[in-house]
């Protein structure tokens, strides 16, 4: 099986030369070796969809330079990292979710009970604003406030706390590459019937 750097240069031929006809077939062409690019990069502990970023935009580049009036290549590739910083802002709330209820004791009065939903709704407007760098759980964290840290633990469980933070951002890594995959194939499958959806729904669109 051909690596990606192969994939790359053969597709890169192709557009220099035309020998790709329709914007459709430019567009499932580019978002399947999109895929292919996301599947085999490494990704680190830390900034996981930063490096699926640059690793999408590095391959994306060179398509664009390849052939600049061919549209739909540069509207692959800006889909494709939309859908990146999606799926980490999913990945990354959802964890902000889970991390402020494991936070919350059952013998807390009503009133810190009435600060949790604002702490959430803190934390996703963050996130939300930060759209050129993804944000991590890591840098979140960092931009809570105070009294929103998880208490400290003892030295005794110091070890195992490390334990489970590496097994936990090693499985959002796996889990993020994962639904970035899975989103790039349902893009695929849309390019692919986009035609056939548009003519099934053309009689209710024209005007007698």
């Amino acid at each position: 099986m051909p690596d990606v750097h192969s994939l790359v240069n053969d597709f890169l031929i192709k557009l220099k030369k035309r020998n790709i006809e329709g914007s459709q077939a430019t567009a499932k062409l580019t978002a399947e070796l999109l895929r292919s690019v996301i599947s085999s990069q490494r990704v680190p502990y830390t900034n996981q969809a930063g490096a699926l970023i640059d690793a999408v935009k590095a391959v994306g580049e060179q398509l664009i330079a390849a052939n600049p009036i061919e549209l739909a290549v540069g509207n692959i590739v800006r889909r494709v990292l939309h859908i990146i910083r999606e799926e980490d802002l999913s990945l990354t709330t959802a964890a902000m979710a889970g991390l402020n209820m494991s936070t919350v004791s059952d013998d807390e009065d009503d009133g810190e009970r009435d600060n949790h939903p604002v702490l959430s709704a803190a934390v996703v407007a963050a996130a939300a604003r930060s759209t050129l760098r993804p944000p991590s759980l890591q840098t979140l964290l960092e931009d809570m406030p105070d009294a929103a840290a998880v208490p400290h633990t003892s030295s005794s469980g110091g070890d195992s706390e490390e334990k489970t933070k590496s097994a936990d951002k090693s499985s959002r890594s796996r889990k993020l590459k994962h639904d970035v995959i899975e989103a790039v194939n349902e893009l695929i499958q849309d390019i692919g019937t986009c035609h056939e959806q548009i003519a099934e729904q053309a009689v209710e669109h024209i005007h007698q």
